[in-house]
């Protein structure tokens, strides 16, 4: 039986790197929704992070062309592959992110050689047990009004985690990577997780003011804290965002939440009193997200 292969994505999923974003793609990789062919342990989308994590961009916002000539390369590899389509200035652009690429390279954004020798050799997707195809990569929200643009019928899954939290986490690669983007610097008598929170705070407002603007029904902001209290209230509300049939239960033994509260172990007066306002003001936005029909 010859299954159709959808030519646009069904949904990503994005947001701060340690945010909590494995939990959603495990969830609908198990619902029968192929997240890629070349996956780490988190389930990010190594291919994603070869064509969109690179170090001239982590220097110089891209612009908007190039992002969309990188979606339009990634969902060829994820469609009919890129092994056999490559245009010369395609193959080019290529070899130089690889030449990027431990052990070839110096930069560290989480993908090698090895992950763009997989992407250039891509063939035909086997989607024959899914027909709907998606990515999870946290850095997925940093290009969000491109591949909203794109990708017209895609859905979008933006998972946050408490502010406080995440000015303590120990991954630290966007906010030291992609600060520009927001206009913010990393000042050298500025304590990193100060920074962190500044961030947190930046990248937030714009993944949830585009969303709610320009992406109506097809965008979605999640509490990773209420998500893992409640998963049995939000698992129908995700199943009606992507369309997916009500009888695909949620699945079992994927919430293993950790260091929720992290904060709580730490001094906060380094956060000014305008500083926390703003986190609980992002943080009310995505509650009521959550509690939107």
């Amino acid at each position: 039986m010859t299954v159709q292969i959808f030519t646009e994505p069904l949904v990503a999923i994005g947001g701060l790197g340690g945010s909590g974003t494995r939990v959603f793609a495990a969830t609908l990789q198990a619902a029968g929704i192929a997240l890629g062919r070349r996956l780490n342990t988190p389930l990010d989308n190594l291919w994603f992070t070869v064509l969109f994590k690179r170090a001239a961009w982590s220097r110089t916002a891209p612009n908007p062309s190039e992002v969309v000539a990188a979606a339009d390369l990634f969902v060829r590899a994820m469609t009919i592959g890129l092994r056999d389509s490559l245009t010369p200035e395609e193959r080019t652009l290529l070899q130089q992110l690889r030449a990027d690429l431990p052990p070839l390279g110096a930069w560290q954004c989480g993908a090698t050689v090895e992950d763009a020798n997989s992407l250039i050799d891509s063939g035909p997707a086997n989607l024959t047990a899914a027909q709907f195809w998606g990515w999870k990569e946290p850095n997925t929200h940093i290009f969000l009004p491109q591949l909203a643009t794109r990708f017209p019928h895609m859905r979008y899954i933006h998972v946050v985690r408490d502010g406080l939290d995440m000015a303590f986490s120990a991954n630290t690669w966007q906010a030291r990577h992609w600060s520009h983007i927001y206009g913010l610097t990393i000042e050298s008598d500025t304590p990193l997780r100060l920074h962190q929170l500044h961030y947190w705070i930046a990248a937030n407002r714009a993944a949830l003011d585009y969303g709610s603007a320009h992406m109506g029904d097809r965008f979605i902001a999640i509490s990773y804290e209420d998500y893992c209290r409640q998963p049995e209230w939000y698992w129908p509300r995700l199943r009606r965002f992507l369309g997916l049939e009500p009888t695909i239960s949620f699945p079992q033994d994927l919430l293993r939440p950790t260091t929720i509260g992290r904060s709580r172990d730490h001094d906060l007066s380094l956060f000014p009193a305008e500083l926390l306002t703003l986190t609980r003001a992002v943080q009310a936005d995505v509650m009521a997200f959550n509690r939107l029909e």
